[in-house]
């Protein structure tokens, strides 16, 4: 990985050296015909002094006319490779900046806010791409262009090609020093514009809240803060630009002057003609707009140059996984922690604390504990979504670090509590936007028992919804039975399901409680549950408290033992029909009785009250369960 903007720069050029060489030698072509013209100029005005016939005027006027034309087309086809070239070079590194984001873990994502990360992955790359497809070519030009102007003043006026080449040297030395000069400011501007785009992204997000709350004021006050500090770095960095944009023109003007004084000096001494003065000060004007356009660009290097150096920020801040390869066999679908803790931040209590659990292939472990015990942690560690401070964990006896990204959501999926849609159409949110057989897609619908709902939306899977709150028609409860199907049609081996609190009717309930059923059947799941009729789809049971598994074992076999927290969990909330049954130790399932709902279900008491509510003793955490 390159450690500084300029080796980044030139390792996304370095694939492109054919398209820059063409690009540059259309540009080299252009500029060379001012020089040309300005040839022409002087033998016209030569041609003039000594009255040369008009036919002879004619062709030189016409030839003059003609190098403006090809200027002008070779313009267009200049603006033309540059923007081409420009998307080349940084669509290689948009998507994979793209990718390190979102295959970055759930820390990453809490130091780093949405609207940085845009910030940073598309105007960033933007500002880099601007610069990249036109400055190092237009350098090359001028390169070409004082050169070639230099060569061409020896060969036919020696005594002009002096003063030229020094004020040539003067100006790349120049250019050359002031390379680098605002790069700090630019950084400074660019932090201070990812904090302000950050800022707004979250205020915008959260602006139901914020109204509702009567904390609009203070989030104005905070934008006007953070935007004084954007406005001061921008100041210094234009300031920064400005002052080194008039070095370079003062000395553009300069070399104009002194090509002028010396023709004049020369002319007056008759060594040179007045249509030799004209080409020697056309010469060095035609330096002025490729060198101008060099001190612009050079302006905007320096913003490049910041932008880049925070490209290389996130590419050695957001985490990237070498040697993950793809296991096309994994040998069972089993799940194992392995002495596992997770600290989010240096010095921080660990979330969750040497824990040790296997679940064995196609059982459903269900986990309890009041919140903040280390439920959902366990659910991303599982999805990858974080990654362990100690410990291990395992897919199949297959290191789940070790599984490239494609094969680990084939493997592996997820019903979030909060469900999110996509804008799309039924289609792309039950197959996230992947190609599937439109037949597989209403299998799973028909499963979570959503096919009635379709039936009724005008264009069926092609309906469209257009935000995460839907736009087909979607409830609370049918989004989540939409989320249900989008795993189903996924067909995985293993799926962590975060239970939804929020208030479902009855009818509803049921038909979710039905379809996940249907979705864990020979799966091996992990349940995050926050109410305690869910247990039912559960063949074992682990109770957390502070990032500690206090308790597990079999369901059934916890409900029927008085002195497990379980069953003491069970009698607090009057769980009618739940750990009895048939099937102790053999991991079946009973229905969820129907009962269950009245007794905990109609005044929505989440586990975390029951837990709260109950003096559960000390348990001794188990090691494994079958």
């Amino acid at each position: 990985m390159p450690q500084t903007s300029w080796a980044l720069f030139a390792l996304l050029l370095r694939p492109h050296r054919k398209a820059l060489a063409i690009y540059a030698g259309a540009l080299c072509i252009a500029t060379s015909i001012p020089l040309i013209a300005a040839i022409v100029l002087g033998r016209f005005i030569d041609a003039t002094r000594r009255r040369a016939p008009f036919h002879e005027l004619a062709t030189t006027a016409g030839v003059y006319a003609g190098l403006g034309l090809l200027a002008a087309l070779l313009s267009i086809v200049v603006a033309w490779r540059a923007t081409d070239l420009s998307w080349r070079v940084t669509d290689v590194l948009r998507h994979r900046l793209a990718d390190q984001v979102l295959s970055a873990d759930l820390a990453f994502h809490r130091d780093n806010t949405r609207g940085e990360l845009v910030s940073r992955a598309d105007d960033d790359v933007t500002a880099m791409a601007q610069v990249l497809s036109q400055f190092v070519a237009r350098v090359i030009a001028v390169l070409a262009l004082g050169v070639g102007a230099s060569a061409t003043l020896l060969i036919l006026r020696p005594l002009l090609a002096g003063p030229y080449l020094a004020c040539i040297t003067l100006i790349c030395a120049l250019l050359w020093l002031q390379r680098s000069t605002a790069v700090p400011s630019a950084v400074e501007k660019r932090r201070s514009l990812g904090e302000v785009s950050g800022f707004l992204e979250e205020r915008i997000a959260g602006a139901d809240d914020i109204s509702s709350l009567g904390a609009a004021a203070h989030s104005v006050s905070q934008l006007a803060d953070r935007s004084g500090v954007l406005i001061d770095s921008a100041y210094w960095s234009t300031s920064i630009n400005m002052r080194i944009v008039g070095i370079l023109k003062s000395a553009l003007v300069a070399m104009e002057a002194v090509m002028l004084g010396w023709g004049a000096f020369l002319l007056h001494r008759g060594s040179v003609s007045l249509g030799a003065v004209t080409m020697g000060w056309r010469f060095a004007a035609a330096m002025r707009s490729p060198v101008e356009q060099v001190v612009w660009r050079l302006a905007e290097v320096q913003d490049a140059n910041g932008s880049a150096e925070r490209v290389l920020a996130l590419m050695h801040q957001a985490p990237s996984h070498p040697g993950r390869t793809q296991h096309s066999n994994i040998p069972s679908p089993s799940v194992q922690f392995d002495h596992v803790s997770l600290v989010y931040d240096d010095g921080d209590a660990p979330v969750l604390d040497d824990v040790t659990f296997r679940i064995e292939g196609g059982r459903v472990l269900g986990l309890v504990g009041r919140s903040g015990s280390g439920k959902t942690s366990i659910g991303r560690l599982a999805l990858r979504l974080l990654t362990p401070t100690e410990g291990s964990i395992s897919l199949g006896g297959v290191d789940l670090q070790s599984l490239d990204e494609d094969n680990l959501r084939l493997l592996i999926t997820s019903i979030p509590q909060d469900v999110q849609m996509f804008p799309g159409t039924v289609r792309d949110n039950v197959t996230m936007f992947n190609e599937l057989p439109d037949t597989q897609v209403h299998e799973a619908l028909n499963a979570v028992g959503l096919d009635g709902w379709l039936s009724d939306q005008e264009g069926g899977l092609d309906a469209p919804i257009l935000s995460r709150r839907g736009g087909a028609g979607l409830s609370a409860g049918e989004a989540q039975l939409l989320a249900l199907a989008r795993a189903l049609v996924r067909d995985p081996h293993v799926v962590v399901l975060d239970e939804a609190t929020s208030r479902i009717d009855p009818i509803t309930q049921e038909r979710i409680a039905g379809a996940t059923k249907r979705l864990l059947k020979n799966r091996t799941s992990i349940v995050i549950a926050h109410r305690l009729e869910t247990l039912s789809v559960c063949d074992d049971i682990a109770v957390l408290e502070n990032g500690r598994i206090v308790e597990s074992g079999d369901r059934i076999a916890l409900a029927n033992d008085p002195s497990s927290r379980f069953a003491r969990l069970l009698a607090s909330g009057k769980g009618r029909g739940l750990g009895k049954g048939p099937g102790s130790g053999s991991g079946s399932r009973p229905e969820v009785d129907d009962g269950a709902a009245s007794d905990f279900g109609d005044d929505e008491s989440s586990l975390d009250d029951l837990l709260s509510a109950v003096d559960l003793p000390p348990g001794q955490q188990t090691q494994d369960w079958s």
